[in-house]
């Protein structure tokens, strides 16, 4: 009979565990995948639905482009394409 240890775990046969160090193992990687989630979370909800660009340097982009259009450095042409390529 292969022994058990006390959470019912099989001991034999090459798995002696880390004793209480594998519940510490545990217990780091749930609080890290809680992280995970959360970290997610909180990101998910500064995004572009409430009105926020996630990407600031997209909106600063765009304001050069419109200062070189409004300066006459640029075309038309070239503003609108600059405009679609920057996602405004």
């Amino acid at each position: 009979m292969w022994p058990i240890d006390h959470r019912g775990r099989w001991d034999g046969f090459g798995y002696y565990g880390l004793g209480f160090l594998d519940d510490l193992l545990w217990a780091l990687l749930l609080l890290g995948l809680l992280t995970l989630v959360i970290v997610l979370g909180v990101r998910l909800l500064r995004s572009p639905v409430n009105g926020k660009n996630p990407f600031p340097a997209t909106d600063r982009a765009l304001e050069i482009a419109r200062e070189r259009y409004a300066k006459g450095e640029i075309s038309q042409a070239e503003y609108e394409t600059l405009k679609k390529n920057l996602g405004g």
